[in-house]
């Protein structure tokens, strides 16, 4: 073993003999230093070669050991090298402080050859394992820097594909409303609206994120289907078409699926646009889906759509005011409409002040002869127990008092707001 190889052992004694006994003892294994008080062992330590091991006398002049060792722990430099302590003190009290300020052993006076030896080797290894498993750690926290940068920059480059896929995904959708425009800026304006709308209704019913942005995304695209439409069909009312043209106008929602399966990202959406005619009791089209048979957002869309067509005359010969055209949504829940749907969609076209039905809801124990029905009342299995218009009467009241007892449900009724409750009635003798 050359010295480069060896550990270096700092002796620290104010008596020459015992140095050169240690030194005499240590120097064929170790490369040793020695220094005869605490300020020299100081100056030693904070020196190259830095010691692996320090022997150090507790009973020194000036600076003892103890304080010795307190200021080597106290500097960053020299507090992890191991110190045992070199003593003629044998009380416990004595070896319990040392063992406090950080020695790592005691070897008592006289000092016996064997035990030096033994100790110090102990001790040696005892370092190196430990400045092995520090090395050890500091390469791992640098590999795990490297990791984290290199996986900081693949997460980077993920954002940026992502973005890239996400602008590539709108600039899809752009560009197929576009060619919807094409054909008429009005097909483009209406599916902003209903997009708009159906994402306030999909919300409303407690869908998550991602079938709310399903279904903007599809009432965004539902008249795709349209793009393939003659020119003489875009504009006409629905209920001015004539039997071939109807037939015509009856492909589109199955055509602007297709245009938009072809989109592997849009695929899911497809059914929406799909299914966007079809009608709660399966009179619509293209598949004559009823019910729960047809897709939630499908549902939201129909209602949405024809609301805004009503308005702006496509269904009929001349457009409705929003008023009107919410009342028809209302009247047809339950046929043409979800029900669920036109109770999500009323609130929300009440607060945007496109409409005001000039009526209050009021529970069934507060209603009154002579009172009229704004909508349907209906069982809360589903079918009607009395019709829009119907006129209260003491006994239809209290079938329906017996109804929401026998159910255990609350009836929703609608009544005219000017009707009002009648004036309490004198107590006899007034």
């Amino acid at each position: 073993m050359t010295d480069a190889d060896k550990a270096t052992i700092l002796i620290v004694d104010d008596q020459p003999e015992n140095l050169a006994v240690l030194s005499a003892l240590l120097q064929p294994h170790y490369l040793v230093r020695a220094a005869r008080s605490g300020e020299q062992a100081l100056r030693a330590a904070a020196s190259q070669p830095v010691p692996d091991l320090i022997l150090l006398d507790v009973m020194m002049p000036g600076m003892d050991g103890h304080e010795v060792l307190n200021r080597l722990r106290a500097s960053p430099d020299t507090a992890g090298i191991p110190v045992i302590f070199v003593t003629a003190l044998a009380a416990e009290e004595d070896e319990q402080r040392g063992f406090d300020l950080g020695a790592v052993d005691y070897i008592t006076k006289p000092i016996k050859p064997a035990v030096v030896l033994a100790r110090a080797r102990t001790h040696l290894e005892l370092k190196q394992a430990r400045d092995r498993l520090a090395d050890q750690n500091a390469t791992l926290e640098k590999l795990v820097a490297q990791r984290t940068e290199a996986l900081r920059q693949a997460m980077t480059r993920l954002e940026d594909t992502h973005a890239q896929l996400k602008k590539t995904y709108f600039g899809t959708l752009r560009a197929i409303g576009e060619l919807a425009s094409l054909r008429g800026g009005a097909i483009a304006e209406h599916s902003r609206r209903v997009a708009d709308l159906a994402r306030q209704v999909a919300f409303k019913l407690g869908l998550n994120n991602a079938e709310i942005q399903d279904v903007f995304i599809a009432a965004l695209l539902h008249d795709a289907g349209k793009i393939g439409f003659p020119d003489g069909l875009l504009g006409k009312p629905v209920s001015t078409m004539n039997r071939d043209e109807l037939s015509l106008y009856r492909m589109h929602p199955a055509a602007g699926a297709d245009i938009v399966a072809k989109v592997e990202s849009l695929a899911g959406i497809a059914d929406l646009i799909r299914h966007h005619h079809e009608h709660f009791d399966g009179s619509g089209f293209p598949a004559g889906l009823s019910g729960l048979d047809i897709p939630l957002g499908a549902r939201i869309i129909c209602a949405v759509s024809d609301y805004e067509d009503l308005r702006g005359g496509a269904l009929t010969m001349q457009p409705m005011t929003s008023k009107q055209s919410c009342e028809y949504l209302i009247e047809e829940a339950g046929s043409r409409y979800d029900p669920m749907v036109i109770e999500a969609l009323e609130p929300i076209l009440s607060a945007e002040g496109k409409y005001e039905i000039e009526e209050i809801a009021i529970s069934v124990k507060h209603l009154h002869e002579g009172m009229v029905l704004t909508r349907d009342v209906r069982h809360p299995h589903g079918f009607v127990l009395l019709s829009k218009g119907s006129a209260m009467t003491r006994r239809l009241i209290d079938q329906l008092v017996a109804v929401e007892q026998q159910s255990g449900a609350i009836l929703k009724v609608h009544v005219h707001r000017e009707t009002r409750e009648p004036p309490p009635t004198a107590a006899p003798g007034r």
